[in-house]
């Protein structure tokens, strides 16, 4: 009896430690990097997939959500088939634009060619992005913004993010 306790009793707790595990692989309790451009559907889209991808490949808590100052209805076209030909997963969801409880939660916020709103100036987490191209198409914007994402992770691994 007091043996199937016990082994009732570690089922459970194996099975709530792999919950939690699941539960900070999907984005559950990871800590919150914001991008944000004035669409919320191409650069920000990019960086947030791109991001996520390469966190995840180093192991590190973070995750990336985008975001826009004036969103668009959809995601773009453009960086939609881009990110597919690259083999990216493309993020889901839709352009919303940056809130205020994206601002109390992130740890980061990257404006990529926009002006943040006040609050996410004011917040001491925003950091601009303003050399990434718009007019150059696809590869340029990408490799600017992939050369960001990777001098940002490498900040954040050895605990110099700021």
């Amino acid at each position: 009896m007091i043996k199937s306790g016990i082994r009732t009793g570690l089922a459970l707790v194996l099975m709530v430690a792999a919950l939690a595990g699941a539960g900070a692989a999907q984005g559950g309790g990871d800590e919150k990097i914001v991008f944000v451009c004035e669409h919320g559907a191409a650069k920000s889209v990019i960086a947030t997939a791109y991001f996520n991808k390469l966190a995840a490949e180093r192991g590190l808590p973070y995750r990336a959500t985008f975001r826009g100052t004036n969103p668009q209805d959809a995601l773009s076209v453009r960086a939609v088939a881009g990110l597919k030909e690259d083999g990216i997963a493309v993020p889901s969801g839709k352009p919303a634009a940056i809130s205020d409880g994206d601002i109390a939660s992130a740890t980061h916020i990257f404006a990529i060619g926009c002006t943040l709103p006040d609050k996410a100036q004011r917040s001491g987490k925003a950091d601009d992005w303003s050399d990434v191209p718009d007019d150059k198409g696809y590869g340029p914007m990408r490799d600017a913004i992939v050369r960001h994402v990777k001098e940002l992770l490498d900040r954040l691994q050895t605990g110099r993010a700021d």
